[in-house]
């Protein structure tokens, strides 16, 4: 019943956990926060597993964590963006207020290029990898920073940074992968599924059976 973005100290198994209806996936999900050696994590592991695998639960990796975030244009921070980034550059432009008052960076972000240079990708013939050049004609214009293959979408994505800003997305450019090879690649806004966050919100809790078009 918790609302998405609440949390609380609630009793999980006889221990008082920090909960919160957030992630790292925009799947409807929890995060616990543990005490350090004070919570017995052996403990929480046992009942956690206890109480929802009747309801279907399955333990996954971070391989699956990051498939997901990606698929909901959620960025790593230091991997997909970095400190010499603007928010503008990362795409999350519309997350700036210069009227709000005065703010550390405001003078910065007030005069940088607003232009965008991190957009998302898709390539229905390979999987991109971080660092793959990708080409516009024969000129190379911008890097992978990012890739997965997308089990939702039945396609590879990731988030590739160009060099200079532009009119990319709806654009058809060519993917070099780390052997010489090329493919066709679409770039595109993000995120790449579920724009509306209805998944997160609970409002759909549809289990996609295969890739979604």
């Amino acid at each position: 019943d918790m609302r998405y973005f609440t949390a609380g100290h609630f009793d999980i198994g006889g221990q008082q956990l920090y909960v919160s209806r957030t992630g790292f996936t925009n799947e409807l999900g929890f995060e616990i926060y543990c005490d350090g050696a004070t919570t017995d994590h052996l403990a929480l592991w046992d009942h956690l597993i206890a109480a929802g695998t009747p309801h279907g639960m399955q333990v996954s990796s971070t391989r699956a964590l990051t498939m997901r975030r990606v698929e909901a244009g959620i960025l790593g921070n230091l991997t997909d963006m970095d400190t010499d980034m603007t928010p503008y550059a990362a795409g999350l432009g519309d997350f700036v207020n210069l009227d709000k008052g005065d703010f550390i960076g405001r003078d910065a972000l007030a005069s940088a290029d607003k232009g965008r240079l991190l957009m998302g990708l898709t390539c229905a013939t390979t999987t991109p990898g971080a660092g793959n050049i990708v080409r516009d004609g024969n000129k190379a214009v911008a890097r992978i920073r990012m890739g997965v293959t997308s089990p939702t979408l039945g396609l590879g994505i990731g988030y590739v940074h160009f060099d200079t800003p532009g009119d990319w997305i709806g654009r058809e450019l060519t993917l070099e992968d780390a052997g010489g090879s090329h493919h066709a690649v679409n770039i595109v806004d993000v995120p790449f599924f579920d724009p509306e966050r209805k998944i997160v919100r609970g409002i759909d809790r549809t289990i996609p059976s295969g890739p979604v078009t």
